[in-house]
């Protein structure tokens, strides 16, 4: 399923770049709906770079997410999305924070700072950075590498 526009249903953001509205959808439908809503958010060539439970792993294309989704499943997760900034209508940075439990079953909250690129109005690339600094550094770099 592609989506041409990403509006969030209880707050269109008009005047938002594209990107602002895609990751805007992404994090309320997570919300709503936990990890597994987000699937039909993700492209099927979808690039994720994990943080918490196999920080640095890379999950290439929709069925890989989908299994670590299963994984996760009976983990808590929630993604708290504070401060949106879009580069341009496809990439965008977004702080956040991201709670979760891990395999000894503590309670995290982890400050995060998420480096997206959306395609077709789904996240094709998403990645956790150290700094906003850094998240914009890898989402130009990947812009110049696809050109």
């Amino acid at each position: 399923m592609l989506y041409a526009q990403c509006p969030v249903p209880e707050d269109t953001h008009d005047g938002a770049l594209e990107s602002e509205r895609c990751a805007r959808r992404f994090f309320a439908v997570h919300s709503r709906a936990g990890p597994k809503g987000m699937l039909d958010l993700v492209h099927p060539d979808v690039e994720m770079v994990l943080k918490t439970r196999r920080p640095g792993d890379v999950l290439r294309g929709r069925d890989e997410v989908a299994q670590f989704i299963e994984e996760i499943e009976e983990s808590l997760y929630e993604l708290v999305p504070e401060v949106y900034r879009p580069l341009d209508e496809t990439r965008i940075v977004v702080e956040g924070r991201i709670r979760w439990t891990d395999d000894e079953r503590v309670m995290r909250d982890d400050p995060v700072i998420w480096a997206i690129e959306f395609r077709d109005g789904l996240i094709r690339r998403s990645a956790p950075a150290s700094s906003v600094i850094e998240a914009e550094t890898m989402l130009t770099a990947a812009r110049s590498s696809n050109d």
